[in-house]
């Protein structure tokens, strides 16, 4: 890809993530695919990135990151789709399956386009501080995952015909979100440690729910 494909690339993605709804006649199957694949590339080198900044107080640690971080972003949203897909098919709804696709892909990139962007603060606050590193790798995260979730919610509404019931945008949505996260805290579980510091999230569901 040139230079200005790739910022083409850039810009429809965050116009996605954004609201913006696609034009249907202008994006072939194979375009679709190219912004498939884009999204999930950079929201692979994004991730890494954060990755590499949390563990950067560690060599070996911040070098794990570089696909540990990546893996568990790409997994936990490829293991939503097939049941969004499915939810949004026995609704009825009107939202087209690619909208929905696009919509998730869109979200992720955005996501950890936060990460990414964050990653500089992250990595200095560790560097300097035992407190506030540990707070603002875990607040970034936790931003990026409200950010990406919202934007989803944002593009699957804004591509949904005008008619479509609110129920056909929520549930599907809905069912995608909890089903993310859902593999994505047992993820961060068989991946710890990605952060220097033990979390709770390191034990997976089971010691997020002990009291």
């Amino acid at each position: 890809m040139s230079k200005l494909e790739i910022k083409e690339t850039f810009r429809v993605l965050l116009d996605l993530a954004g609201g913006k709804p696609a034009d249907e006649q202008q994006l072939s199957p194979a375009r679709r695919l190219q912004l498939l694949t884009s999204a999930g590339l950079l929201s692979v080198a994004f991730a890494g990135v954060w990755g590499l900044a949390a563990g950067s107080g560690s060599l070996g640690l911040a070098a794990a990151n570089l696909y540990k971080v990546p893996m568990v972003v790409l997994l936990s949203a490829l293991s939503a789709v097939p049941i969004g897909l499915l939810a949004n098919r026995l609704l009825g709804s009107h939202m087209r399956p690619s909208a929905l696709l696009l919509g998730l892909a869109a979200s992720v990139f955005a996501g950890t386009l936060v990460l990414a962007v964050l990653s500089p603060l992250v990595a200095v606050y560790y560097h300097t501080s035992t407190w506030a590193g540990p707070t603002l790798a875990l607040g970034s995260a936790s931003l990026a995952t409200l950010v990406s979730v919202g934007l989803f919610l944002r593009s699957a509404r804004a591509s949904s015909p005008q008619v479509e019931r609110r129920s056909g945008v929520l549930v599907p949505v809905a069912t995608v979100v909890l089903m993310e996260v859902a593999v994505m805290v047992q993820l961060i579980a068989l991946a710890a440690p990605i952060l220097p510091e033990e979390t709770r999230f390191d034990g997976g569901i089971d010691q997020l729910v002990q009291r």
